[in-house]
């Protein structure tokens, strides 16, 4: 058995290494490898979002370029950490990763590249942005690990 070093000491850290030793337990099963689920769930939504109104309220329609920036993040993702994805009435694609009411993050794709997140944990409520460069931003990796960590 090959021994595996921990990288960091702190709690996302940990569900980190946690996570990618399990996840190294399941690489026999063919779908681990592949990230097309998440892209047929984006496809899904941003297929009836293309026209203004889409929700019979007025919603501004999801413009091609969010649905690319969209599909980039999704390949940036880490393996193993699918989010559920929603469209919303400003025009923005919404990434989720939640385990309970006071553990999620909240990811809004907006069509110039912006992320806009919010994360609650326990307590704790944290929001910001930052500019998606084609690399997931390593800030929201650290939420994901919170919101995950046991």
């Amino acid at each position: 058995m090959s021994t595996m070093t921990l990288r960091g000491v702190s709690a996302p850290a940990r569900y980190v290494d946690q996570t990618t030793r399990q996840e190294r337990t399941r690489l026999h099963e063919p779908e681990t490898f592949s990230k097309q689920s998440a892209y047929d769930a984006l496809w899904d939504v941003w297929q009836p979002c293309r026209e203004t109104n889409w929700d019979g309220e007025e919603a501004d329609a999801i413009e091609r370029e969010t649905f690319r920036i969209a599909y980039r993040l999704i390949e940036a993702l880490p393996t193993g950490f699918r989010p559920t994805i929603s469209a919303e009435p400003d025009g923005h694609l919404s990434f989720e990763w939640y385990k309970n009411p006071r553990r999620l993050l909240s990811v809004s794709v907006s069509p110039n590249g912006t992320l806009y997140w919010a994360a609650l944990v326990g307590s704790e409520d944290s929001r910001g942005s930052c500019q998606f460069f084609d690399e997931f931003p390593p800030t929201l990796l650290q939420w994901i690990g919170r919101v995950y960590a046991t």
